[in-house]
C-alpha cells in the first residue's frame, strides 16, 4: 500500500523493474515480435493469391476470394496486435518533443530527462520500427506473389509497397538508436 492509499501504481519507465508493468521493449524485442504476423504478409498472402489465380488460364478459382483475403489482412492485424511487445500508454507529449528526443539519442546517446517525453518517444520508436517491418513484409510478401504468379498490375504494387517501405524505414532511422540509449541509460543508472 503507498502513502496516497493505492495497491497499484506503476512505474515509469525509468524506475521498471524487470517484474513492473509494462515498460519500453527493447528494439530487438518490439522487432521479434513483429515475425508472427510478418509470415502472414511474406507466406500466406502469395500463397493465398497464387492458390486463388489458376495462372495458365488466369481465372480465378473460387468467387469466394474477397473473404479469403480480408481474413488473411483480419489474421495479419490480430498477430501484429497479440504478439506486440507490452508497452505503457503512449503520454500527451508534443511531436515536436518526441522528434527532437529521437534525434538527439541518435546523435549523442542521451535520452529526455522528463520521464514523459522518454515513454513517449520510447512507445513512438517501437511504432516505427514496428511499421518499418511490417512495411518490409509487405513489400517482400508482393515481390514473392509477382513471383509466383506474374501478372500485370505487380510492378505497380510493387512500386507502392517499395515506397512505402522506403519511407517507413527513414522515418524509423532514429528509432533503433533512441531504444537502445534508453536502456543503457536505464541500466547505468
Amino acid at each position: 500500500m503507498t502513502a496516497n492509499g493505492n495497491e497499484h501504481v506503476r512505474a515509469t519507465d525509468s524506475e521498471a523493474s524487470p517484474g513492473s508493468a509494462a515498460p519500453v521493449p527493447t528494439a530487438g524485442q518490439a522487432v521479434a515480435r513483429t515475425l508472427p504476423a510478418c509470415a502472414v504478409l511474406v507466406v500466406a498472402m502469395p500463397v493465398a493469391l497464387w492458390w486463388l489465380l489458376d495462372v495458365p488460364s488466369e481465372e480465378l478459382r473460387t468467387p469466394w476470394w474477397p473473404a479469403l483475403l480480408i481474413g488473411l489482412v483480419l489474421a495479419f492485424h490480430v498477430l501484429a496486435r497479440l504478439a506486440r511487445a507490452p508497452r505503457p500508454p503512449l503520454p500527451q507529449v508534443t511531436t515536436e518533443r518526441v522528434h527532437c528526443a529521437l534525434v538527439t539519442a541518435s546523435r549523442s546517446g542521451a535520452v529526455a530527462s522528463d520521464p514523459q517525453v522518454r515513454t513517449a518517444a520510447g512507445v513512438t520508436a517501437c511504432q516505427r520500427l514496428e511499421s518499418a517491418v511490417y512495411s518490409g513484409a509487405t513489400l517482400t510478401g508482393v515481390l514473392v506473389a509477382w513471383y509466383v504468379t506474374p501478372q500485370p498490375p505487380w510492378p505497380a504494387f510493387a512500386s507502392v509497397a517499395g515506397a512505402l517501405a522506403v519511407f517507413h524505414v527513414v522515418q524509423a532511422r532514429h528509432s533503433w538508436s533512441y531504444l537502445r540509449a534508453l536502456h543503457t541509460a536505464a541500466r547505468t543508472g
